[in-house]
């Protein structure tokens, strides 16, 4: 376990965003790489079409590959779009999770620049109206020397997971 700097909110930040992985498959989740692996996909794509395009231009005149330019960028713009549009939709999202049983789970973490508060929102099975969304301090899982405490903050994980759920793990 490793010591985080109790003074820079990004590293605590960090910090929690990478233990709810593991905090949430005590609860029975298991984590869903499809909205990374869709970006990353997504992102290679465009840089293929790039250097498809580099390469075209060094090889052809511009003449003989005028239309193949022309499908090439507005597929290209497509796909930028699409990528932008996934992520405003998905700005916050640390984890997206399923139970064996088909619960969806959808957390978003974020903090502002000066409040040493993690702001969390829950969404289960999609219903954004029972989502439940709160401030968590970093002092209250974090101790005084800056080791994480996994214990307390499944604590207060649990709670806002029974709120948007509206049923007990």
């Amino acid at each position: 376990m490793k010591k985080t700097n109790l003074n820079s909110i990004n590293d605590l930040r960090q910090a929690t965003d990478e233990n709810l992985s593991s905090v949430l498959s005590e609860f029975g989740y298991d984590e869903s790489f499809l909205l990374v692996d869709t970006k990353l996909a997504l992102g290679y794509l465009t840089v293929i079409i790039a250097g498809l395009l580099y390469y075209l231009d060094k090889k052809y005149s511009f003449q003989e590959l005028y239309y193949v330019n022309l499908v090439a960028v507005v597929v290209y713009f497509l796909i930028s779009g699409a990528l932008l549009l996934i992520n405003r939709r998905n700005k916050d999202v640390k984890y997206v999770g399923k139970t064996s049983k088909g619960e969806k789970i959808v957390i978003s973490g974020w903090t502002d620049k000066f409040a040493p508060e993690y702001n969390i929102r829950v969404v289960v099975n999609g219903n954004e109206k029972n989502a439940a969304q709160t401030a968590l301090e970093f002092k209250s899982f974090f101790d005084i020397i800056g080791y994480f405490n996994r214990d307390e903050f499944a604590k207060l994980l649990k709670v806002e997971i029974e709120k948007a759920g509206k049923k007990s793990i």
